[in-house]
């Protein structure tokens, strides 16, 4: 083995000044990688190069963060090996062309990030797949890792003779275990991907408006072949429609080739946009039974991704500051496409899922402007990759689109398309395009909705004094309030309704509401609604005297919009301790078994399950509240049609609220299922851990594990260990949260999820001290999205007003890793409403 050197466990995150220099200075004409897959241990790979430099004699420095460097050359001499420190090497000496060949022992990474491995134990095969986002391209290959610098690739992979290598071109076997992919375009280094392995493919074709073909894959592990092949069908078709409408939409046809779309294990994203070959989560393929909600979730991300193949993909930002010109844009268009060209219209799973997430994030102490937020290196950048980057800017372009014209909103597209393709461009170059395109007063539209942070509040009062039309009419006023300190001036384009005390409309007036409110004539109403359609982004209050008012006029169901409208006022209110958590409750439990929309009827009880019955009720109140929880759920599941979704959804929120063990474990044995209802794996695994939460036999867990040998299975077999009230399995737990582990990255999540429970305090109290104190040093074997992630599912959530001070004291602690200082300081704000809302309303 050649010698070697050794880097340091820690790497440097790439600063924005460094990024901008290097930029300046350099120009990649070409990279090719080659890699060694055939050991189980680790890898090899060689990287070359070749790069043009505007100032002869001036240096920089090269990303790689391997195990070993074995050896580095530029321009045919050596380079010091000596200097490769915290996933850098440095370059001297550079010459107007460069060529750079850099080869070393790579690590497999088990975290999801980096070439991840993953060995399923349904079959013992080897999977492999790249994920090279944000900072962890160097943990597979050299390069100098950051958006800008863009670069067409070569791989040249060995591997197994039954494997299949996919990547961000056409893949071809060369010869037996070799295999050669050449990208058709320049590529960022964050959306550089290899998927390897034994995987399963289904293939088909979609034809273009030209009659031009793009060979269509889809992969997956080999043990959930029976599964895609179910479930291709409707993929398939999703895919095809997208690529109509997008091609129609853009103008411009897909650039990059075949296009793969790869299901893989242990993912932490929902998916990554890599060109030419997306990966999935793999619980996407789904291996029991999915209502049409959740194949609509998964036609969402197949839309999205596919848009960013244009939006990040075709032009780039050039920095992490304009991440929102990735995921914005493909939320938004993938919403509104999935809407018009496929049978699954998504705006009503925006509202109750998508902009929830978001909300939360904007009123979070973390909050954050959705563009130019100065991130001063990449990991800094990664702590506003959040729904604020999804969900708020894909609401904020619902008002652009409002604001400017659809045909103007799509025309800059298409202008800045073909004006940056392949390229990197800024905010400032697509309000350009639009401006171009007919646009006005952009600028100020962008500083007041993209340059600042935290959400308006809009409500709406009854004028004291009605005029003498009063019997037929009523006159109100509207008003904006902005977040305290913000200074945001921005006009909201809405809808205002009237409902009668049925949920019947009538009436309903458009507006643009700014700094001054707005006087509105409605017919007379018994609950007036602002932004009624959900088109804007900001809180909604209707007055105190309306919440009691709510479950008739829901029971009248209103249009969708309006109700996830309404919802979403609920749970703003009670998160900011304007509404009764108990007074919450009712609302929900009145209303929601007659809610059309099983998204929605899904997410409320999730909500009144989690927070109205758990971390915002009194302890003493808890048993009654989770009671009408389980109530609800039940009624939910005994009025659907036997094989219903809707009977399917009751059943889950049932299983999850229940506290009866007789009844689970009757259950799991097969008996007094409900009419219609068949356990299979999913069910099966969700009765066990309730079971194992509930004190129940602690032998259960492995009787299950048995039969189930998936990576599924063990998943769900961690969060069920972590969940049992038992000193002993969470001090085991404990040891794996915080100490490195064997696991997937997926198991510890799932230990998280199972750790804390609002039911367990008198277990779990020891653990709320011990969490601020030895959280941080979790950041000695985790590293950027694990760690975030592990760190946040761990949180104490629900922990007592102690826990406060612990967290102040962690959060003074300068030492703290940026993703567990979010954690904590999220988790911290999340708490404190809760105590709050306690406090306030103590029974």
């Amino acid at each position: 083995m050649p010698s070697a050197a050794s880097g340091s466990p820690t790497h440097t995150s790439l600063l924005r000044t460094e990024a901008e220099r290097r930029a300046r200075l350099l120009t990649v004409r070409d990279t090719t990688v080659e890699l060694d897959l055939t050991e189980p241990a680790s890898f090899t790979s060689t990287t070359t190069i070749s790069f043009d430099c505007t100032e002869p004699g001036e240096s920089t420095f090269v990303d790689f963060k391997g195990v070993e460097l074995w050896s580095a050359t530029l321009n045919g001499r050596l380079v010091d090996l000596a200097g490769w420190r915290r996933g850098r090497l440095p370059l001297s000496g550079l010459e107007s062309q460069n060529t750079l060949v850099i080869s070393g022992l790579m690590a497999y990474s088990s975290d999801g990030e980096g070439l991840h491995r993953h060995v399923d134990p349904a079959d013992k095969q080897t999977y492999l797949y790249a994920m090279s986002f944000l900072d962890a391209g160097p943990r597979w290959f050299a390069c100098f890792d950051q958006p800008d610098l863009k670069s067409p690739y070569t791989f040249e992979v060995r591997a197994p003779e039954d494997w299949t290598v996919l990547g961000n071109g056409p893949s071809r076997r060369i010869s037996p275990g070799r295999w050669r992919i050449r990208s058709p375009h320049p590529l960022s280094t964050y959306f550089v991907t290899l998927v390897a392995g034994p995987y399963l493919s289904v293939h088909d074709t979609y034809v273009d408006g030209e009659g031009e073909p793009i060979r269509l894959g889809l992969h997956v592990r080999a043990s959930l072949g029976e599964h895609l092949e179910a479930e291709a069908a409707d993929m398939f078709a999703v895919t095809k429609e997208c690529f109509d409408y997008y091609h129609r939409t853009f103008g411009i046809r897909y650039p990059f080739g075949d296009y793969h779309q790869a299901f893989v294990p242990d993912f932490n994203a929902g998916a990554m946009e890599n060109p030419g070959c997306v990966t999935f989560r793999d619980t996407f393929v789904f291996r029991a039974r999915a209502t049409e909600a959740e194949r609509a979730s998964r036609a969402g991300v197949i839309a999205h991704e596919m848009a960013h193949q244009w939006f990040g993909d075709l032009v780039t930002m050039r920095w992490w500051d304009d991440l929102w010109l990735n995921e914005s844009f493909a939320e938004y268009m993938a919403h509104r496409c999935c809407t018009e060209v496929t049978r699954y219209p998504l705006w009503t799973e925006f509202g109750i899922v998508r902009k929830s997430w978001g909300s939360a994030a904007d009123q979070s102490p973390s909050t954050h402007p959705v563009a130019g937020n100065g991130s001063v290196d990449a990991e800094s950048a990664l702590q506003d990759f959040d729904g604020i980057s999804y969900a708020k800017g894909a609401a904020l372009l619902k008002q652009l689109v409002a604001f400017v014209s659809d045909e103007v909103f799509l025309s800059g597209l298409r202008h800045y398309f073909e004006t940056h393709a392949f390229a990197n461009a800024e905010l400032a170059d697509l309000l350009g395009a639009w401006t171009d395109a007919g646009a006005v007063g952009l600028d100020e539209w962008a500083a007041q909705w993209l340059r600042t942070s935290g959400m308006d509040t809009i409500l709406v009062e009854r004028a004291a004094e009605q005029g003498p039309a009063s019997a037929a009419g009523e006159v109100a006023v509207v008003r904006r309030v902005p977040p305290a300190g913000s200074g945001a001036d921005r006009t909201h384009a809405i809808e205002v309704a009237g409902f009668d005390p049925y949920g019947a409309e009538q009436g309903r007036a458009a507006i643009r509401l700014g700094t001054s409110p707005e006087t509105i004539h409605l017919p007379r109403s018994a609950l007036l609604v602002p932004d009624a359609g959900d088109d804007t982004w900001a809180k909604i209050r209707f007055g105190e005297d309306a919440w009691a008012l709510l479950p008739s006029v829901l029971s009248g169901r209103p249009p969708a919009a309006t109700r996830v409208v309404v919802y979403n006022a609920i749970r703003d209110a009670v998160r900011d301790a304007e509404l009764d958590p108990a007074t919450a409750l009712d609302v929900v439990c009145s209303s929601i078994a007659g809610e059309p929309a099983d998204v929605v009827v899904a997410a409320m009880l999730r909500f009144a399950r989690e927070s109205l019955a758990g971390r915002y009720a009194p302890a003493a109140a808890r048993a009654a509240r989770l009671a009408s929880v389980h109530a609800t759920a039940r009624a939910v599941l005994l009025a659907a049609g036997a094989g219903s979704d809707r009977q399917l959804v009751g059943f889950r929120a049932t299983i999850a609220s229940s506290e009866d063990l007789g009844e689970l474990n009757a259950w799991l044995a097969g008996a007094d299922l409900p009419p219609g209802i068949r356990l299979d794996p999913e069910l099966i695994w969700a009765v066990t851990e309730r079971i194992a939460m509930l004190g129940g036999d602690p032998d259960i867990i492995d009787r299950v594990l048995t039969a189930d040998r998936s990576a599924s299975a063990q998943v769900h077999a961690a969060r069920a260990r972590a969940g049992r009230p038992d000193p002993a399995a969470k001090e085991a737990a404990w040891q794996i949260l915080t100490r490195p582990s064997e696991l997937s990255a997926y198991e510890v999540y799932a230990t998280a999820e199972g750790f804390f429970l609002p039911w367990q305090q008198s277990v779990t109290e020891p653990y709320v001290r011990r969490y601020f104190a030895e959280i941080g040093e979790t950041a000695t074997f985790r590293t950027g999205w694990a760690l975030g992630r592990a760190s946040m599912l761990t949180f104490p959530i629900d922990a007592s007003a102690q826990a406060l001070g612990l967290a102040e004291t962690a959060l003074s602690r300068p030492d703290l890793a940026a993703p567990i200082r979010r954690s904590i300081a999220d988790g911290t704000d999340e708490l404190r409403r809760a105590l709050t809302a306690r406090s306030r309303w103590p029974a």
